[in-house]
């Protein structure tokens, strides 16, 4: 049965796959392909916030297989599979196997996993490794061996070089270890010491690279408060939306009443799961209450300091709330309320996830497309704009050099005279303008590039609105 799961999440997870790079996986995917292993590691990382174990895998793949979308995501899919067999052996160690086959598939039709499985980012490779992490903890703590200890510490180092926030689990490692000491052998309990320490040794090359890369996040942070709104801030809005896109993944809706009743059956099935868990708790499986709340907490006192907390940041613990429910599904042995639970559960997973596969507004932002007009529309006295000090990653992807194409601003907080300075510069000689307001409410939020562009003679003769990229402006003088 595990196989035929296996197969059904592999099949999902291709559907809807050649999607539009968007803004993170055009950046990633261009520097990849641009950057030697060398400058990936020590320079490209310094900017981009996050350890660099994904990048080089990103890398070398292309190298062997191409930067096509389908290729750049092929890796994320087959580690989002990956993470649902390793969900499954981590439900075989503390239940029985009906109830890890009922994880597993629940996390094979997750909305949210399936996203992310399609996205050309670290995010997968981190929930693999984390699940990997806790299938090696779990088992020291049933039975430890040489071999159980050794995939513990590489697999807990390798997840410590790919994603920021799986840091966290080490704190839940430590705090359940400390409250459950008594249920440890305590031979166990003391070899965690060196693995532990060993650990930190093998990151040591990264911890000394680590100090530099957070002071340029924090400086970003600094020039740029609306940025670190986006990125993550701790407030009661984004802890909420945490839970509600765990549960639905990425569909929304405008109106947020209407978006809340919507979602409210779906929340009441979550809280009376997570509240029938509780009737087959033991030790060893309420370490799935530490793994699924204790990053999140975490997570959510450290924003305070380091904006971090975005939902998506979480995909690791996405395996713990699927065994949660699994366990509470499984809990009374009757077949017609199993039935009943599991059909409902599934209901959710399955609707969410055709609603993302088959409406393109709920899908990545469309470059593609937004690239191709600008193309076939402009001529040599067209110039392209963006409201920025550079181009974006995702545009350059598709665009290749072919069209001209520059940031308007000189930094994230220019002055009206520099605006037009520089815009009287760009279009000397040029008679059409293209402009992305692509994030604009962070680099310009009073809009001095739309109002220097029209004091110089251009009007905007045609608007044009892209899924996720936004309004496209086209001026003519």
């Amino acid at each position: 049965m595990i196989f035929i799961v296996l197969l059904i999440a592999l099949v999902i997870r291709f559907i809807s796959l050649n999607q539009s790079l968007w803004l993170d996986e055009g950046i990633n995917v261009n520097v990849a392909r641009a950057l030697n292993f060398k400058s990936l590691f020590f320079d490209y990382s310094l900017s981009d916030f996050h350890p660099p174990l994904y990048h080089l895998i990103l890398r070398e793949w292309i190298l062997l297989f191409g930067s096509s979308e389908i290729s750049v995501r092929l890796p994320s899919v087959i580690l989002g599979v990956a993470t649902v067999f390793i969900t499954y052996l981590i439900g075989k160690k503390l239940f029985e196997n009906k109830t890890a086959l009922i994880g597993a598939t629940l996390l094979a039709t997750s909305p949210l996993h399936i996203y992310y499985s399609q996205e050309a980012r670290m995010y997968m490779l981190a929930a693999a490794l984390v699940s990997l992490s806790v299938y090696f903890f779990i088992s020291i703590l049933k039975k430890d061996s040489l071999w159980v200890w050794f995939g513990f510490v590489i697999s807990t180092t390798l997840m410590l070089y790919t994603d920021y926030l799986p840091y966290l689990l080490i704190p839940v490692y430590l705090f359940y270890l400390l409250i459950g000491r008594k249920k440890v052998a305590s031979s166990t309990l003391k070899s965690f010491i060196p693995a532990f320490i060993l650990i930190l040794i093998l990151i040591v090359p990264w911890l000394i690279i680590l100090p530099k890369q957070l002071q340029v996040g924090l400086s970003a942070k600094t020039a740029s408060p609306a940025w670190a709104q986006i990125v993550g801030s701790p407030n009661l809005q984004n802890l909420a939306v945490t839970f509600v896109k765990f549960t639905i993944g990425r569909i929304s809706y405008d109106n947020n009443l209407i978006y809340a009743l919507l979602f409210a059956p779906a929340a009441l099935f979550v809280i009376f799961l997570f509240l029938l868990s509780l009737l087959r708790m033991s030790y060893l499986r309420f370490f799935l209450w530490f793994w699924f709340f204790g990053p999140i907490l975490i997570g959510f006192i450290l924003a305070y300091f380091i904006p971090v907390f975005s939902y998506f940041r979480f995909i690791f613990i996405l395996g713990a709330y699927y065994l949660i429910w699994s366990m509470a599904i499984n809990t009374i042995n009757w077949k017609p309320l199993i039935r009943i639970l599991l059909s409902f559960a599934l209901i959710i997973n399955l609707t969410s996830s055709a609603f993302y596969l088959s409406m393109p507004r709920f899908q990545r932002e469309n470059w593609r497309e937004a690239t191709s007009y600008v193309e076939k529309t402009s001529d040599e006295n067209s110039l392209i704009l963006f409201e920025s000090p550079y181009t974006f990653g995702p545009f350059d992807y598709y665009n290749r050099g072919k069209t001209q194409a520059v940031g308007a601003l000189e930094n994230f907080n220019p002055s009206q005279s520099e605006v037009r300075n520089k815009l009287d510069d760009l279009t000397r000689n040029k008679n059409r303008i293209f402009l992305f307001q692509y994030l604009s409410q962070i680099t310009d939020p009073r809009g001095l590039v739309f109002e220097e562009l029209t004091k110089l003679g251009f009007n905007n003769i045609k608007t044009d609105n892209f899924n996720g990229v936004g309004f496209l402006y086209e001026f003519k003088r």
